[in-house]
């Protein structure tokens, strides 16, 4: 890693910090920071490929971005692109509960008298000016005000994102190495940066004339919504697809993705998907698991029964997963422990020793800030335990699978409160609020994009233990770029005039279910456990199967997430039913040939995205999204 990747991977991670509130708040196009598709990190590495090293090296060849330098400053623009979500969380929460309380909603004596004072901010008029702004005129930030918030969660953002950083580090190994998963995410990047024998600055992605083919299918489609949005009487086109067997989307960049992993596994993402709606159409048909119970928020999809389900297996997923690379994890804390010399860390980015320590540290702050928090411990174990089983699940999931676009079935905070009941919180509910902020429905957070950046990290030559440091700033860079523009954005035009969902419905909803919560106590949910358990036996019967059964068909990694895939089961569908043909008739061969072509279409997914963003923030169009 060079000093000059360093300074424009951190230069353009603060841009992409700031860029993503700005276009997701203000703008409100296309999709900017949700999901894990890193889709303005892809479009800077585009940027930088054809059009400033074309640039400078037409100058002087010896000062062109050299390969390993272009995939230190994709690792930092991505993982920067990862954070903004955090901060979309974070500020809404902290900054709401004074303003909104009023007699009816009995916050008064529910929720503020249970919030630390170092938790939030205090100042009410700095508070209103926040939510109200200045008439559009812009106007200084009181940062003084933020201070002691900011620096109350800053061990806390920290601690979460080493460990995330470390925990990855443990695993990377075994998943790229022994398990060899695909990554999906980052088989455009990679190929981009390829050089060939002719060292031409033009990529030889660059000169395939099917990836353009596939590369304009997105971006004429997009064309045409895009400018329906400013010219009505044009036409467009619908994407949205009535298919008889799920409802969905068609989705670009998700077809793209689907079409580079094996056939078995988009098999099994659009099959449960199918399976579950038939479980639920039979569970509503008997009334089975469908009423809505207390522990269950908005940000828990389905039916209660298959969330909890979908949980159990998410559960059995990680263990399972656990307990297939024991040797190289047993390795692992060998090595860090002992020094065992037959186990080698000398091509990550840290050493095992750092990354064990850096955990095991890590967690321990995460543990002591939500004691300090007010939450009990029992409850705090609960709450850990579930948030990084969603976080390494959903991370297994992109890596594996090629889901980009995925959320949990049941968020950390309820399955945490539905294990071990309300009662046993009690006022701990207003601190466990306050934890959505990191282990609630991010649509997008690092953990994905790190295991995604230690798979690209192999293209980077000679010693890697500066990167650690590099990524962890980028993060940390992001977040204030994120943190900078969204107080910018509020204080200008007012938070209330942004995008409501965030700052009007959103800490309303959190506070109103938390007093709720505490005002109707109630018991860990054994029914919960029951469908817990069952989803944790089918997962584990699946697994095994895959395992011993060399003709079992169907992977398993689509059943913790048949709940919440419907919306994307047509594109694993679409994906597995043409590369059966291709592969059937072309065989590999084949493949390869039509492979630039879903590349090309993922790209030009982003691209059209891009143009529009461009466009949108110079006319002053608000919500013209394209497509997901």
């Amino acid at each position: 890693m060079t000093l000059r990747s360093l300074g424009i991977g951190l230069l353009l991670a603060f841009g992409v910090g700031a860029a993503v509130p700005f276009l997701s708040l203000y703008v409100q196009g296309s999709n900017a920071g949700a999901y894990f598709t890193s889709q303005i990190a892809h479009l800077l590495l585009f940027l930088l490929l054809l059009v400033v090293n074309a640039g400078i090296g037409s100058i002087r060849r010896s000062w062109i971005l050299q390969r390993g330098e272009l995939v230190v400053i994709f690792i930092m623009t991505s993982l920067a692109n990862s954070v903004p979500g955090l901060i979309s969380y974070w500020v809404p929460l902290v900054s709401s509960p004074f303003y909104y309380a009023s007699p009816e909603n009995n916050w008064g004596e529910l929720i503020l008298p249970y919030i630390p004072t170092w938790l939030v901010p205090h100042d009410l008029e700095a508070i209103r000016a926040f939510f109200e702004g200045n008439e559009g005129q812009a106007s200084a930030i009181p940062w003084e005000v933020w201070l002691t918030p900011l620096l109350s969660w800053l061990p806390l953002i920290v601690a979460l994102h080493v460990a995330t950083l470390c925990l990855m580090v443990v695993v990377r190994r075994h998943w790229v190495e022994n398990e060899r998963l695909v990554y999906p995410v980052m088989q455009l990047p990679l190929a981009m940066v390829q050089d060939d024998e002719r060292g031409s600055l033009i990529k030889p992605f660059f000169r395939n004339g099917i990836m353009w083919i596939g590369f304009s299918v997105p971006v004429l489609t997009g064309t045409i919504i895009g400018l329906h949005a400013y010219f009505p009487f044009l036409p467009t086109i619908d994407l949205t697809i009535p298919f008889p067997l799920f409802s969905s989307r068609l989705s670009f960049a998700t077809l793209g993705f689907f079409f580079l992993i094996q056939r078995e596994v988009t098999f099994g993402l659009w099959l449960f998907t199918l399976l579950n709606n038939l479980q639920e159409t039979i569970y509503r048909a008997i009334g089975w698991g469908i009423e809505q119970e207390p522990a269950i928020s908005v940000w828990s999809y389905g039916l209660p029964s298959l969330v909890h389900q979908g949980m159990g297996a998410m559960i059995v997923l990680v263990l399972g997963g656990l307990w297939v690379g024991r040797e190289h994890i047993g390795n692992v804390f060998r090595k860090a422990l002992s020094g065992a010399p037959d186990s080698d860390d000398s091509d990550e980015i840290l050493s095992y020793r750092s990354a064990v320590l850096g955990l095991i540290g890590s967690v321990g702050v995460l543990a002591g800030w939500l004691w300090v928090l007010g939450i009990p411990l029992v409850g705090i174990a609960t709450l850990l335990f579930f948030m990084f089983v969603v976080y390494v699940a959903l991370t297994r999931v992109v890596a594996e699978g090629g889901v980009a676009v995925i959320y949990a079935p049941l968020v950390a905070p309820d399955a945490a409160v539905s294990a071990i009941g309300t009662s046993f919180f009690g006022v701990g509910l207003v601190g466990l609020a306050f934890t959505r902020v990191f282990a609630n429905d991010l649509l997008n957070f690092a953990m994905p994009h790190v295991a995604n950046s230690l798979k690209l990290s192999g293209q980077i030559e000679g010693g890697r233990r500066y990167l650690f440091w590099g990524m962890l700033l980028a993060l940390l860079v992001g977040l204030g770029g994120a943190l900078w523009m969204l107080m910018h954005l509020a204080y200008t035009y007012g938070a209330i005039n942004l995008r409501p969902p965030h700052f009007i419905w959103l800490p309303n909803y959190v506070y109103d279910y938390t007093a709720t919560q505490m005002s109707s106590p109630s018991p860990p949910n054994w029914l919960g456990w029951f469908h817990t358990g069952i989803g944790g036996g089918v997962m584990g019967l699946l697994m095994l199967a895959r395992r011993y059964w060399v003709w079992w068909p169907l992977h398993p990694i689509g059943f913790p997430i048949s709940s919440t895939f419907h919306w994307m089961a047509f594109n694993a569908f679409l994906a597995w039913l043409i590369k059966g043909p291709i592969l059937y008739y072309g065989g590999v061969h084949l493949y390869r040939q039509v492979r630039p072509f879903f590349l090309g279409m993922i790209l030009g997914h982003f691209a059209i995205f891009g143009i529009f963003w461009i466009i949108d923030s110079f006319t002053g169009m608000v919500g013209n999204g394209l497509f997901l």
